[in-house]
């Protein structure tokens, strides 16, 4: 809802501005570690065996915390979350590795030891494990609160990996994009101004920020040398779906991570209505991401 896009520290690892995020439950990871057949370690999502590269960025990862003299291990993720579509997937995912580590070499990590974990294999992950959660610039994670009950739906532009990872895509930005110091400066001032809409219930605030910080974060990208844009026609489509809507009285607003797909903020109350609404609009796939 305000965007981590940039770390000023990978050591450890701090953004440049604080961020926000609201936890989905209909799109999730779920990792479990069994004892590897085979005489080296394995890895799985949704049962497709990932290919060495893989298993070493995620064995580099689980290294600095496991034990060094462990046996070879198959680690097993099943994904509702479209791996590497701008859905947060590494959030979830490096979350559910976290947590599955911790119980298969019984580490018995506190919360707090998990966070600080997770965000050595992605610094969004750190908010997963909360509800509604800030990551503040010099590290900490807040758990937040707001009595609004919130809606979300995508809809699916492209459920494909991305051209450009959002790693390599923030490291660009950060380092060669001519408006990242406006955006950063920007980040700062839409943090305050949405815990005071969450902490005031004022949805219409909530939407207005989340939908102006995801703009000014992708508009990072096209000001990054070589420029580039996730963001497809149909991307801009779904966002004149919702502005349409809106302007019609419905109360929706859209927001994007580092990918083509659109989701949709709403309120619970309004998610039947909603629906109906933007399927007469939208022909392809609708995810409905909270219960």
């Amino acid at each position: 809802m305000v965007k981590y896009w940039g770390k000023k520290s990978k050591n450890p690892v701090l953004p440049f501005n604080p961020n926000l995020s609201l936890r989905l439950d209909n799109l999730t990871s779920k990792t479990k570690i069994e004892k590897s057949l085979s005489n080296e370690d394995e890895f799985y999502i949704n049962n497709e065996k990932q290919n060495n590269d893989e298993v070493k960025k995620i064995i580099n990862f689980i290294s600095k915390f496991t034990p060094n003299n462990r046996e070879k291990i198959c680690i097993k993720s099943y994904n509702t979350v479209p791996t590497a579509a701008g859905l947060s997937s590494s959030s979830s995912g490096t979350m559910a590795l976290v947590l599955a580590c911790n119980k298969y070499f019984n580490l018995n990590k506190t919360t707090k030891e998990l966070i600080e974990i997770s965000k050595e294999g992605s610094g969004s992950s750190c908010r997963s494990f909360y509800k509604l959660a800030s990551w503040l610039e010099d590290g900490s994670v807040e758990e937040l609160s707001c009595s609004l009950d919130f809606g979300m739906m995508v809809l699916v532009v492209n459920e494909d990996r991305k051209k450009i990872s959002s790693r390599e895509a923030m490291e660009r930005c950060v380092q060669t994009s001519t408006n990242f110091s406006n955006w950063v400066n920007q980040a700062k001032k839409d943090f305050i101004a949405m815990k005071d809409a969450l902490k005031n219930n004022n949805f219409e605030k909530i939407g207005e920020i989340t939908e102006r910080n995801a703009l000014l974060m992708h508009s990072t990208t096209e000001t990054a040398t070589p420029g580039f844009s996730f963001l497809t026609d149909e991307s801009y489509q779904a966002m004149n779906i919702v502005k349409k809507l809106r302007n019609n009285g419905y109360r929706c607003y859209f927001t994007m991570d580092a990918g083509p797909n659109v989701k949709v903020l709403y309120l619970k109350e309004d998610q039947e209505i909603l629906y109906k609404e933007i399927s007469k609009l939208w022909n392809k796939k609708i995810i409905m991401c909270m219960e």
